[in-house]
C-alpha cells in the first residue's frame, strides 16, 4: 500500500528526532533564546486514554499532563488568548503559553478539564457549528472509523482497496487515506458516499464524539474556558469563494454569540494553512469583528504580533509519539527553528489593521 511521499516522511521524522535530541540535551531552551519569542499557543483536538483505540490520534491525557507540568518547570505562566495579547502590547518578557483545542470534543470537557484546574491553566476551544447540529462532514474521523473496523477497505475515489488487519497496519492505512484529502481538500466533499457505502452512521458518530449545543454552553461559564469560532462547516476556506467564506465565518459567529449570549472573539482556521489564501481570511475576519485568530503555522509569539493578531502562529501539542519532549521543544520555537533553516523566528508578523479590542 502506498503511503506518504518517502521524501516527506523522512523530513518529518528527521525534524520530529532533532527536537527530541535537542530536549533531551537541555539545547532546546538555548535555541528559545532566538526563536522563543514572548510565549506560545498550544493546539489539541481531541483527547484519549489510550491512543491505541484512536490509532494513535489525540492527545493522551497523561501526556497532557505531563506537557502542562513541563511548561510550568519552564516559568510559564498559563494565560488565555486575551491574556496572551495584552502582554505583548505591553511589551511584558515573562513567558507564557496558552492552550488551544480545536472542533469541540467531549474529551475536552470529560478529560482535558480536570488537567487544566489543577494547574491553574485556561483554554480556548474552537467550536464549529455544523459539530453541533451533527451535520458536520468529519471526514478524518469517518476515515479512522473505517481503518479501525475494516481490515478490507475499497475507496472508491481513491481507486484502490486497502488492507489492514493489525493495528499497526491500520494505523498506517488511516494515514495513507488523509494524506490522500491532504494532498487536495476538495475530495473531502467525496466521502459521504464512501462513509455510507460502508454502513457509517456519521451523525451517530459525531454524536459520540463531540459536545452539545447545551454541553458547550455550559463549559463557557466555567472560568477556564472560552468559546472560539471555527466556520459552519469546517471547510478549507481556501477553497471557498471570497463571499462563501465569509459566510461561512459570519454564520459560526452568529450562532456561537446566540448559544452563549455573549460576544465570541477568536477564531480558529480549519486546517490552518489550507484555509488561509494569503491576508484574505484575515481580512475577513477583521470585518466581521474579530479581536484575533490562531493558524497552525508552527512558531512562537514575538511582540510584533500584537499588530498581527490575525494570523498567530500555533504549535501542535499533540503527537502519536513523543508527545511531551516535541511539545515543550515546540514551546521553545525548536520547530520554526528547523523548518525554516534556522532563519527568521518570527512568523506571520505582517501588521493588519483594525480595532484594537
Amino acid at each position: 500500500m502506498p503511503g506518504i511521499p518517502l521524501k516527506a516522511r523522512i523530513r518529518a521524522s528527521v525534524l520530529s528526532g532533532t527536537a527530541r535530541l535537542l530536549h533531551g540535551l537541555g539545547l532546546d531552551a538555548v535555541v528559545g533564546r532566538r526563536y522563543g519569542g514572548s510565549g506560545v499557543v498550544l493546539m489539541f483536538h481531541e483527547f484519549v486514554s489510550d491512543s491505541a483505540q484512536t490509532l494513535g490520534q489525540g492527545c493522551r491525557i497523561d501526556d497532557f499532563e505531563a506537557i502542562l507540568a513541563g511548561l510550568q518547570r519552564q516559568g510559564r505562566a498559563f494565560v488565555t488568548l486575551d491574556e496572551a495579547q495584552r502582554r505583548l502590547e505591553a511589551g511584558d518578557t515573562r513567558p507564557f503559553a496558552a492552550l488551544t483545542f480545536d472542533d469541540g470534543y467531549r474529551s475536552n470537557a470529560e478529560l482535558a478539564l480536570p488537567v487544566m484546574e489543577r494547574h491553574g491553566a485556561p483554554a480556548t476551544i474552537f467550536v464549529p457549528t455544523d459539530m453541533l447540529n451533527r451535520s458536520i462532514n468529519a471526514w478524518w474521523l469517518g476515515l479512522r472509523e473505517l481503518a479501525l473496523h475494516h481490515d478490507r477497505l475499497a475507496i472508491e475515489p481513491m481507486g484502490q482497496t486497502i488492507e489492514s488487519r493489525t493495528r499497526a497496519e491500520k494505523a498506517a492505512a488511516l494515514e495513507h487515506m488523509t494524506a490522500w484529502v491532504w494532498a487536495d481538500f476538495a475530495r473531502a466533499a467525496l466521502l459521504p458516499d464512501v462513509f455510507a457505502a460502508h454502513g457509517l452512521n456519521m451523525p451517530g458518530l459525531v454524536e459520540r464524539l463531540a459536545m452539545t449545543a447545551e454541553e458547550v454552553k455550559a463549559i463557557d461559564r466555567h472560568p477556564l474556558v472560552e468559546i472560539g469560532a471555527h466556520t459552519t462547516t469546517h471547510r478549507a476556506l481556501a477553497l471557498l469563494s471570497e463571499a462563501d467564506a465569509e459566510a461561512d465565518i459570519a454564520a459560526n459567529k452568529t450562532h456561537l454569540e446566540a448559544l452563549l449570549s455573549r460576544e465570541v472573539r477568536w477564531f480558529a482556521y480549519p486546517y490552518g494553512a489550507p484555509s488561509i489564501s494569503g491576508t484574505r481570511e484575515a481580512e475577513i475576519l477583521r470585518r466581521l469583528g474579530f479581536h484575533g485568530a490562531v493558524t497552525t503555522e508552527p512558531g512562537c509569539l514575538f511582540p510584533q504580533h500584537a499588530q498581527a493578531r490575525w494570523l498567530w502562529p500555533r504549535q501542535n501539542g499533540e503527537f502519536a509519539a513523543h508527545a511531551v519532549p516535541q511539545a515543550l521543544s515546540g514551546a521553545h520555537g525548536v520547530f520554526r527553528a528547523l523548518r525554516s533553516g534556522w532563519g527568521e523566528p518570527a512568523v506571520n508578523t505582517r501588521p493588519t489593521s483594525g480595532p484594537s479590542s
